[in-house]
């Protein structure tokens, strides 16, 4: 079973890393300019294999991770290293860091990932507990449009991994995403994964009162690919970002 994870992490880094590597970029735009002069300190909750906070560590930052998955945190210690990035295996809506950060972030998803509403209380709860007062959270979610939105499956191979990734039928506010593939291995074996992710939808409003109700001042919902423009309708989009500063 152990194989199978870290061939899916190989996976993950090899065919789904563009994504965190441009958000990694925009978010470090977005503080700098919401919080000019901020201490450099960063929380990356569902930090996946290091991609976003080897990119603020890059920069200076101080990064904690947290990722509920050993074998994404295993990646993210080999991507980190000779850093001090302090790296910790936790469920995003149960955890506690050692120390409070200026910014945090949680990129691809993670809010859907966490589960029903009551679960995502809970993560944006141990979110503001873990940003200090004047401190700032973005993050990104899927929209009810994007998670019902039928996309084909896809197929991808570079020579040593294969995916092939399927969006199954939608199960109330719930969707899986199943994702199956192989990794070949420096000695000729073939290991194959499997793994199934289930995202969850979550009304836009309904997130934006549950930061409220965490203790969040909400800014703004924005497009992905513009952070720091407010967004009339976000359920029109896929994809938005929120930003939300801690009080």
């Amino acid at each position: 079973m152990a194989e199978y994870v870290d061939a899916f992490v190989t996976a993950y880094d090899r065919f789904w890393a563009p994504y965190p590597e441009r958000m990694g970029e925009a978010w470090l735009r977005l503080h700098a300019r919401v919080a000019p002069g901020s201490e450099l300190s960063l929380l990356d909750v569902g930090c996946g294999t290091g991609i976003v906070a080897a990119r603020f560590a890059a920069a200076g930052y101080r990064v904690v991770g947290v990722d509920v998955s050993e074998a994404m945190i295993a990646r993210a210690r080999e991507r980190l290293a000779g850093t001090d990035a302090v790296l910790i295996a936790a469920d995003a809506a149960e955890f506690e860091v050692p120390r409070t950060c200026a910014f945090a972030v949680s990129t691809y998803d993670v809010l859907n990932h966490v589960g029903d509403i009551d679960r995502v209380r809970s993560y944006l709860r141990c979110v503001h507990r873990a940003v200090a007062p004047g401190g700032w959270f973005g993050f990104d979610m899927s929209t009810t449009k994007g998670l019902l939105a039928d996309v084909p499956p896809v197929a991808r191979q570079d020579g040593t991994v294969s995916v092939e990734v399927a969006r199954g039928p939608l199960d109330g506010d719930r969707r899986p995403l199943h994702v199956t593939g192989e990794l070949r291995t420096d000695d000729g074996r073939t290991a194959p994964f499997t793994t199934t992710i289930t995202n969850t939808a979550h009304p836009v409003a309904d997130v934006l009162s549950a930061l409220a109700d965490a203790g969040w001042t909400t800014s703004h919902v924005a497009a992905i690919d513009d952070l720091l423009t407010p967004v009339p309708d976000p359920e029109a989009l896929p994809r938005v970002a929120v930003l939300a500063r801690r009080d």
